[in-house]
């Protein structure tokens, strides 16, 4: 029911921001800052920034608001539209669906986004979901900029980076010894120690993890990951992957 609630308020606009922009238009998540101003008892003005005009974010666009899974819940919060632009800025009144839980920094907002990107791939969609994954020594892999002039040999050469990290991690770990290493129970590395399984892992392992988590963004999304501690949850959990079925059939 909720993806449904997502899914209309944002709809209703859609035609109006194709006809004034004439652009692809997509869903983006948005964490949103620490600046908030209560308009009302069910009114709040959040803010989210953006910092890449090509973008295409309008005034008066809709969006609704979700509670981030590090703030405790994905609910939805409520839904409004897009009320001052400045700069990089841009302030949503939201409408709230429950007084009880407001909206706190980190919380994502959903709207619209309108340019016609160079490439549709895995990063693209992990931006789609505000989904930052960092080096062990702190950085990230890719930045919103990334949606709008990326290619496909720019997220090759990001996903071999992915992979380099996780196997740099695993060397990192096995040279501390500090006892944190463990035997997988389940999954494609099943009966291997997990560092030594992190050296060895390929290019179909980390596209498989990378749809995973596109798949099912709800735990992931508005947050920056370290890859090499995310890559080895999903391999604890015995590394599930996303059935793809053929568009044909």
């Amino acid at each position: 029911m909720k993806s449904y609630f997502l899914a209309f308020i944002l709809l209703i606009n859609s035609s109006v921001l194709l006809v004034q922009q004439n652009k692809t238009t997509d869903v983006f998540a948005f964490r949103i800052t620490d600046y908030m101003i209560n308009i009302s008892d069910s009114t709040v003005l959040v803010q989210i920034q953006v910092p890449e005009s090509g973008a295409g974010l309008v005034d008066k666009q809709t969006a609704v608001l979700k509670g981030n899974f590090s703030n405790t819940d994905t609910a939805d919060l409520g839904s409004g539209r897009c009320n001052l632009i400045k700069s990089d800025y841009y302030y949503f009144g939201i409408f709230l669906l429950n007084k009880k839980r407001l909206p706190v920094k980190g919380d994502i907002l959903y709207t619209f986004v309108n340019f016609k990107p160079v490439y549709k791939g895995q990063i693209y969609q992990l931006i789609k979901n505000d989904i930052y994954l960092q080096h062990v020594t702190e950085g990230a892999f890719y930045n919103f900029s990334f949606a709008l002039s990326g290619d496909e040999t720019h997220e090759n050469a990001i996903i071999d980076s992915l992979i380099a990290d996780v196997k740099y991690t695993a060397d990192e770990m096995l040279s501390q010894g500090d006892g944190q290493d463990r035997v997988v129970t389940t999954g494609r590395f099943k009966n291997k120690k997990m560092f030594a399984a992190m050296k060895t892992i390929t290019k179909k392992d980390m596209t498989d993890f990378l749809d995973y988590v596109i798949a099912f963004p709800q735990k992931y999304a508005g947050n920056d990951w370290k890859i090499a501690e995310v890559f080895a949850t999903w391999m604890d959990g015995g590394t599930p992957t996303v059935i793809k079925t053929d568009a044909k059939n």
